[in-house]
């Protein structure tokens, strides 16, 4: 059955495929982004605040684009509004800085490593040994 949405810019019904707005703010959208695209690639200096105000898009789809990777704002003109999700540092895109990024690496690294055994392994083999069932012996013994 289809996922009927209401739009939640506009309020009209549509089938959310893969973005919850319809095609048409969609397509909008997607015209805002194409202008905030060329203002930076002909303003490579430009802060957030500058884009916002001479492209007439809205601050927060800026920055939803910056933490998404597809706009890339330095902060030369003193901005700093993106910041690190974990520890609060200004980065230009993304939702964590280098550091965070390098420091949960490694976590999940050292996660994921197997952990050694406890006993050594000649007792584990013996061990194993114990805990078979050996059937043809069994029904040996039981002739």
């Amino acid at each position: 059955m289809p996922d009927l949405r209401n739009c939640p810019i506009c309020g009209k019904v549509f089938v959310k495929i893969n973005r919850n707005l319809c095609p048409e703010c969609i397509e909008k959208e997607e015209k805002e982004f194409e202008l905030v695209r060329k203002y930076l690639k002909d303003n490579p200096g430009a802060s957030v605040e500058e884009i916002a105000e001479i492209t007439d898009v809205e601050k927060k789809k800026i920055l939803r684009w910056m933490r998404e990777g597809r706009v890339d704002v330095s902060y030369s003109g003193g901005g700093g509004e993106l910041t690190c999700k974990r520890c609060g540092t200004p980065i230009s895109l993304g939702n964590l800085c280098s550091n965070c990024i390098k420091l949960l690496s490694g976590q999940i690294k050292s996660a994921s490593t197997p952990i050694p055994p406890t006993a050594a392994p000649e007792n584990r083999a013996r061990d194993d040994k114990k805990r078979r069932m050996f059937v043809a012996g069994r029904l040996k013994n039981e002739d």
